[in-house]
């Protein structure tokens, strides 16, 4: 069963430095899932984070071409994280770095399916983030990826994926503020995706509004649109609770043939 797990920046960092503790636990309950016969594909953010790390910053920059520097150094030390986390339990990683110019050209969308298929098939776990150095579009107030969600759902569509679990930090899509109003009320299923839902998850109503939970509603509907379910969770929760429905969290229902959203 392929899963794409989708790790965000409000997640896996912590005031400009890496959540170390947080991914080591991350990366031990994804190991049990690949030991248990999933194939698992990571879309990760945290590059700026561990490259602020590196330069010991405590504001992010506003700059693009600062950024685009931290995102180089951090890469590195955010993929070696990786790469030792997984390794003690003996999996091997790779590096996909990807921008939406890989998307529009058929050639290119075929050399990255063979590429990540033939990972899986190896028992690889691909790490995808985006190529902040060549696209600063990432930075821009506009972000083609934002927060890689639509990067999540385009590598998700691609390699038609089983599943798709996007973790953040608050527990799925909620009718209401959920740290203004303790009785907010979380939608757990969503069957379709429509402009009330979009309602839901503006900055009026969601504290995870435009680029937040608004983005992943987006990257919901193109994934369910391919017909594949897809749970917002909060990523505090283990994996495993969230796959077994022991948490509560929010599933967007992947559409059927001859289904209407």
């Amino acid at each position: 069963m392929k899963i794409l797990i989708k790790v965000g920046s409000a997640l896996i960092s912590d005031g400009g430095r890496i959540n170390y503790q947080w991914l080591k636990g991350k990366v031990e309950e994804i190991a049990l899932l690949h030991k248990q016969g999933y194939r698992p594909i990571i879309v990760s953010s945290g590059a700026v984070a561990a490259g602020m790390e590196i330069e010991n910053l405590t504001h992010r920059p506003k700059e693009t071409l600062g950024l685009q520097l931290l995102a180089g150094k951090g890469q590195i030390r955010l993929m070696k994280h990786y790469k030792d986390l997984f390794m003690a339990h003996g999996i091997f990683v790779a590096q996909v770095l990807l921008t939406h110019h890989n998307f529009a050209e058929k050639a290119e969308i075929k050399t990255i399916k063979l590429i990540m298929n033939a990972y899986l098939e190896q028992g690889t776990i691909p790490i995808v983030n985006e190529n902040d150095l060549v696209n600063k579009e990432e930075f821009d107030y506009k972000r083609v990826f934002t927060d890689n969600d639509i990067l999540a759902a385009l590598v998700a569509t691609l390699l038609k994926v089983d599943l798709v679990v996007i973790l953040t930090d608050v527990d799925g899509l909620y009718l209401g503020d959920p740290k203004e109003n303790r009785d907010a009320r979380l939608i757990e299923e969503v069957e379709s995706i429509d402009a009330g839902i979009y309602k839901m998850a503006s900055r009026a109503t969601n504290p995870m509004g435009l680029g937040g939970m608004s983005s992943k509603v987006n990257a919901a509907e193109m994934i369910t649109g391919a017909g594949i379910n897809t749970i917002v969770a909060n990523g505090r929760y283990d994996i495993s609770d969230i796959l077994a429905k022991r948490v509560k969290c929010t599933l967007f229902k992947g559409l059927q043939k001859g289904r209407k959203s």
